[in-house]
């Protein structure tokens, strides 16, 4: 074995789309462990994406409109078959790369 083997240590790789996702998001929101998203606002009728984002001690947090809605269209496209339009909105857990209902 040489010298030099344990200089090098291995970076963990995300292995899938959704664990990419949420590393790209983990390094853009630092504080963030959770992110809520919904297509339909609260005093709204028409689609607007909604985003909260939520520390691990459960409080949220702001997120810029700009950042919020682009990070919106992406957990949106990177999970086609949630069934956005009919739900509540979805949780996407930063920690996990884990995709969940929200409860209404």
């Amino acid at each position: 074995m040489s010298p030099t083997t344990d200089c090098n240590p291995k970076v963990e790789i995300p292995s899938g789309p959704a664990e990419s996702l949420a590393a790209q998001l983990s390094s853009m929101l630092p504080e963030v462990a959770v992110v809520q998203v919904r297509l339909q606002g609260p005093r709204t009728l028409w689609p607007h994406l909604g985003l909260t984002a939520v520390h691990a001690s459960g409080r949220t947090l702001r997120v810029p409109r700009a950042k919020a809605v682009t990070i919106a269209r992406w957990i949106i496209r990177s999970f086609p078959q949630a069934g956005w339009a009919a739900s509540g909105g979805h949780a996407f857990d930063l920690r996990t790369a884990e995709l969940r209902g929200l409860e209404v």
